[in-house]
């Protein structure tokens, strides 16, 4: 499960960054660096041993934690930005004094601890009663419950703000995954102490908050990445609901004119959905410019509503009439490609609406 977190919390990562190089901005910034530097403390965690063998006994626990230090105050950063476009000067001094307090006293108890001749084993479970080594957790730790408790009071406040339903859910989901973190030093700490008291530890104590930990990372990797993700489902789904009204009026067209189409891929993801979306637009703007329609008399351009209404009324005839006029000839002149757009899909609606009023269909056109 570890690995699980530290592949969400990378992807999670470049969601950010890339959401940052898009716009950039403060909460884009300070969003990235929180996900980055959580990223690295899980990975470093993961190659706990290979850096400690190039660095020195327990090296790579002061620097897993100090990164853990540094998400925390880029967090604490981002969630004061979402009121305001930047946290006011006083709340950004006192969160990185504090970061800065913690860090300092974690370097200093960890360099006085007689840990570094060889390792051994975890740092807590074998040096766990070393004066130096119990500082030096419960400095970390209750930094760890100061910041994740700002992180859930924050997200509960902002979660609620109407109007942003992306930010929402993922503040969310962020903040429930923050009260479950909260279980990991608590553990700790009540592990410190009842290892101070009794002189043993309850490993059972320890293993709670190492799966509480494991399982509150994922779940923050899954609220960074909530609102990209949702914002592509959406695009997903109107992509989807785009192709669903296009059909009918696409189908027929595509039927008597098939060398205006190209193969596309089913619609499974978001990328493949919108080519089709687009596919069939471009599809149906060159079979219009193709599709003669009787109109009596030669009509000047007209509305969307009376080119669905001769194109219904001529599609048995295969809309090849010699002396019919072309029924792109009939739409509106469009002022830009999205006006052309948002016609053609209005010209799919009326269609459908059109054939409801002339229901023979050639059987050619429907097979």
């Amino acid at each position: 499960m570890t690995y699980a977190a530290i592949a969400l919390f990378w992807i999670a990562t470049a969601a950010r960054l890339r959401s940052f190089a898009q716009a950039p901005s403060f909460i884009n910034g300070t969003y990235a660096l929180a996900a980055a530097a959580v990223a690295a403390g899980v990975s470093i965690k993961a190659a706990e041993q290979a850096i400690d063998a190039a660095t020195g006994p327990y090296v790579s626990d002061l620097l897993e934690h100090g990164v853990i230090v540094f998400a925390g105050v880029a967090a604490q950063l981002f969630l004061l930005g979402l009121r305001t476009p930047r946290p006011r000067r006083e709340q950004t001094r006192l969160r990185f004094t504090v970061a800065a307090g913690v860090l300092l006293a974690m370097v200093i108890t960890f360099a006085l601890a007689p840990v570094h001749d060889r390792f051994v084993g975890d740092l807590d479970a074998v040096y766990g009663a070393l004066p130096e080594v119990a500082l030096y957790r419960l400095v970390f730790n209750g930094y760890l419950i100061y910041v994740l408790v700002d992180n859930v009071r924050l997200c509960l406040r902002y979660a609620s703000t109407p109007g942003d339903r992306e930010r929402s859910v993922s503040l969310t989901i962020t903040g429930w995954a923050s009260a479950v973190c909260l279980a990991y030093p608590l553990s700790r700490i009540t592990y410190v102490i009842l290892e101070t008291i009794t002189g043993r530890g309850a490993d059972v104590i320890q293993a709670i908050g190492s799966v509480a930990a494991t399982t509150g990372l994922c779940a923050l990797a899954i609220g960074v990445i909530a609102p990209r993700a949702i914002a592509a489902a959406k695009r997903w789904q109107i992509a989807l609901v785009g192709i669903r009204s296009l059909n009918p009026l696409w189908q027929d067209l595509t039927a008597a004119f098939p060398l205006v189409t190209l193969p596309t891929p089913a619609p499974l993801t978001l990328t493949r959905a919108e080519l089709r979306h687009d596919r069939h637009l471009l599809e149906i703007a060159e079979a219009l410019a193709r599709a003669r329609v009787d109109t009596g008399p030669p009509l000047a351009r007209t509305s969307v509503e009376s080119t669905a209404a001769a194109l219904a009324a001529s599609r048995n005839g295969g809309w090849s009439a010699a002396d019919g006029t072309a029924a792109a000839e009939l739409l509106p002149a469009a002022a830009s490609p999205a006006q052309e757009r948002h016609q053609l899909r209005a010209l799919a609606a009326a269609y459908r609406s059109a054939t409801t009023q002339h229901p023979a269909l050639s059987e050619e056109a429907r097979s």
